[in-house]
């Protein structure tokens, strides 16, 4: 990244990286004053340029359904080249047109899809008491086969497909997962995180995105759009920290002796699914915490830039090894915060 002048803009980066690497432009429109005095074209991000160049891209439909959740845009991701030692390889995500809220679950193997759409399903109705009426799909097997069209007919749900070939036609979940994969992409380049974390980095993404202004919505964000026209169940507030850096979890009395440190130095890896709190892996101990009671170094990596023998730092092979044994480590939650700009009033949805 290009050298830091002012205190202002060493803010702009912490709150870029803190974001997910967002468009400056959109962080402008969520910390307006950080940008006084500043031009947007002078900030250049090498993280976003390696994580994000494309090709031209679909046109934006500006175009949306009038109900929540009445019009549910889904796709599928995968296999990922890293798979971890749960088996997750895939992702499938649910986006609802009317609000832009996403959610994303992690698979092993394509066919789960209808056991994790009854499974939204239910969710949709039980937390927001809304009615799914069409869902927007390609023609993947893993959407048109016989135990889904079931599914529909017993709900009287309408399934949506493209036509083959024509990706454009299923553009609104095409678009969500490249800006996820951009997301995630640059999560992890931006603090020398090895692949085999990104079921951590996509998770945080959508958790990440959610949280964040869209052109569609009026500049609003997807969770701000949502609370406009219904109650959101449990909201829970967390301020964003660097996805990667440097974490000591504080111990608790029952969990040392009166001579052991006081906390114990963690990988931040996202924020607590169904609790409030951060989640931040031991890999030592081969330990996961979901905590409140940790003090973030948000200026230092857990991982080393320079090339080693092990990608982590300060371990031995035998600890490297104790990563591919941890079960999965997922998904989202965050936000508002006393300390936090005013700007950024954000709601966690499970």
């Amino acid at each position: 990244m290009h050298h830091l002048h002012t205190a202002k803009e060493r803010q702009i980066w912490l709150w870029h990286r803190r974001l997910g690497h967002p468009s400056f432009y959109y962080l402008k429109h969520v910390l307006p004053d950080l940008f006084i005095n500043t031009q947007i074209s002078d900030l250049k991000c090498d993280t976003c340029i390696l994580a994000k160049s494309h090709r031209a891209t679909y046109p934006l439909s500006m175009n949306k359904s009038d109900t929540q959740f009445a019009l549910i845009h889904s796709d599928v991701w995968g296999p990922s080249p890293m798979t971890n030692m749960s088996g997750i390889c895939w992702f499938v995500i649910f986006v609802d047109d009317y609000t832009r809220m996403t959610w994303l679950y992690l698979m092993k193997h394509k066919d789960e899809v209808l056991s994790i759409f009854e499974t939204f399903h239910v969710m949709v109705c039980n937390q927001y008491g809304a009615t799914i009426k069409v869902l927007r799909s390609d023609n993947g097997g893993e959407y048109v086969n016989k135990h889904l069209k079931t599914y529909f007919n017993q709900h009287g749900l309408i399934h949506e497909t493209s036509c083959s070939q024509t990706p454009q036609q299923n553009g609104v979940a095409e678009r969500k997962n490249r800006h996820i994969l951009e997301t995630a992409r640059a999560l992890l380049l931006g603090v020398y995180m090895p692949q085999r974390l990104w079921t951590n980095a996509v998770s945080t993404a959508v958790h990440l995105l959610n949280r964040m202004p869209s052109k569609v919505l009026s500049f609003q964000t997807p969770l701000q759009y949502l609370s406009t026209y219904m109650t959101l169940p449990n909201a829970l507030m967390l301020p964003p920290r660097v996805f990667g850096c440097v974490a000591y979890v504080y111990l608790y009395k029952n969990q040392r002796s009166k001579l052991d440190p006081c906390a114990r130095r963690c990988l931040f890896l996202g924020y607590g699914i169904h609790q409030k709190g951060y989640r931040c892996y031991d890999p030592t101990a081969r330990r996961l915490y979901v905590t409140m009671d940790v003090q973030f170094l948000e200026a230092d990596m857990f991982y080393s830039p320079s090339a080693s023998t092990s990608p982590l730092q300060g371990e031995t092979h035998n600890e490297e090894v104790n990563w591919f044994q941890q079960e999965k480590l997922n998904e989202f939650n965050w936000i508002s915060h006393e300390n936090m700009p005013q700007n950024i009033k954000l709601l966690h949805l499970p």
